[in-house]
């Protein structure tokens, strides 16, 4: 079991390499509070409150919601970068003949973030699909004797 504070932990130092300069974990551990309903949603449970306990499917599963969300802000902010007032910190080459700059491409880097994105929300889909296989149950509890109803029914024919 894990709680939303150890699922940001990990994320952080396992999934983001403990990237001080891209997030931190208050702010995973806020955004894992403030969509914990989306995580309901996609699964069918009703986690709520301060101590919210998730077993290692569900909280797997909600790294990956997590991570592609993260994902797709990161490309929307590499979009919007591009043609900025203050393109120097996006300079990757400098040349000294016939004086060339090289810039990056922001838009192929948020093609990449959008391709992660991609990926983490595949990952996702497979995770919740098998989880809520595994965890159904069933809708309702048919009591009759099923071997004897298939023996009439081949029997009567109706």
């Amino acid at each position: 079991m894990a709680n939303l504070g150890q699922i940001a932990q990990n994320i952080f130092y396992f999934e983001l390499d403990a990237d001080a300069n891209e997030t931190n974990i208050s702010s995973i551990s806020g955004w894992l509070n403030a969509n914990i309903g989306e995580l309901n949603n996609l699964i069918f449970t009703s986690h709520s409150g301060t101590g919210i306990d998730l077993n290692n499917e569900e909280a797997d599963i909600f790294k990956h919601l997590y991570l592609a969300n993260y994902y797709k802000k990161r490309s929307r902010n590499a979009i919007k970068t591009i043609g900025g007032s203050s393109p120097t910190n996006n300079i990757v080459s400098v040349s000294d003949e016939d004086s060339s700059v090289t810039f990056i491409n922001g838009n192929e880097v948020s093609k990449q973030f959008r391709s992660l994105s991609k990926d983490h929300i595949e990952e996702l889909n497979k995770l919740v699909f098998a989880y809520n296989s595994y965890q159904g149950q069933p809708t309702q509890v048919y009591a009759r004797n099923m071997v004897s109803d298939v023996l009439n029914i081949l029997a009567t024919g109706t």
